[in-house]
């Protein structure tokens, strides 16, 4: 992307939701409003010099626009990432990054007359445009449904869980959150999930499908996590029939795209 592509926009807010993942939230200036409008479920790039190299990296919006939610990314660490401490560092009040106007076709239409269940299928960070999808549905089509099979090595590596919960408060039964920990305990997530222990398989996504099998109600589907669990719950999917145009999918990879000094 050209680098006049991007405009510098400075952190309102930023804290942690996890020990390992920090949210940043971007003031819009008036004049750039129109080129920042964004639909749940899209990304932005962000342009930094990390090592005295230029590069981009791309961040999916976890920000609901029908809740009037501001401009919000989600960064974690892991394990392989050299990057996502540095970017993390980064993400302190005041500070002014690059940024590119949204982006993406990871987005689901809404339609206020909609009866419809929507089910999610998140692997880690993956939770970030799900969540700002869940948001957009549930304020925007009141007679709709949310299913959310979110998928974490750990309780404390649960992102957003504080926004699930505030989001199963408003909007109770029209909001079921399943999580799947690989490690540990989930007490403190059961005031708003469905814990289960060990990883997400196909037996628990055909059971999310053959739950509603009779009802009346469309289903549309939206995943996002890394290759291998996209490729899983796809795969699930297409055994039980599932139409592909009610399948959306959207996959993360850390890897930076290294970009000319401006």
């Amino acid at each position: 992307m050209p680098s006049n592509a991007y405009h510098p926009l400075v952190i309102e807010r930023a804290w942690d939701t996890t020990p390992r993942a920090r949210v940043a939230q971007f003031r819009v200036p008036e004049h750039l409003r129109q080129t920042f409008t964004h639909r749940a479920g899209q990304y932005v790039m962000l342009r930094v010099e990390l090592d005295g190299v230029w590069q981009e990296h791309a961040f999916s919006l976890c920000s609901s626009p029908e809740a009037g939610q501001p401009l919000t990314i989600a960064v974690k660490r892991t394990d392989t990432s050299r990057s996502a401490p540095l970017i993390q560092s980064l993400l302190q009040p005041g500070t002014g990054i690059l940024v590119s106007p949204p982006q993406g076709s990871f987005t689901i239409d809404l339609h206020p007359e909609s009866s419809r269940r929507v089910a999610l299928f998140a692997a880690g960070s993956g939770i970030t445009p799900l969540l700002a999808i869940a948001t957009s549905v549930l304020v925007s089509e009141p007679l709709s449904t949310i299913e959310l099979f979110y998928a974490n090595v750990s309780a404390a590596d649960t992102m957003f869980a504080d926004e699930l919960r505030r989001l199963h408060g408003e909007h109770g039964e029209r909001l079921r959150v399943v999580v799947l920990l690989e490690e540990g305990a989930g007490g403190v997530l059961a005031d708003f999930a469905e814990v289960r222990t060990g990883r997400l398989v196909a037996a628990d996504v055909m059971e999310a499908v053959e739950r509603h099998r009779n009802s009346s109600e469309t289903t549309d589907y939206a995943l996002c996590g890394p290759p291998g669990f996209l490729e899983m719950v796809n795969a699930a999917l297409g055994i039980i029939a599932v139409p592909a145009q009610h399948i959306h999918i959207e996959s993360f990879s850390s890897t930076p795209r290294p970009t000319p000094t401006p």
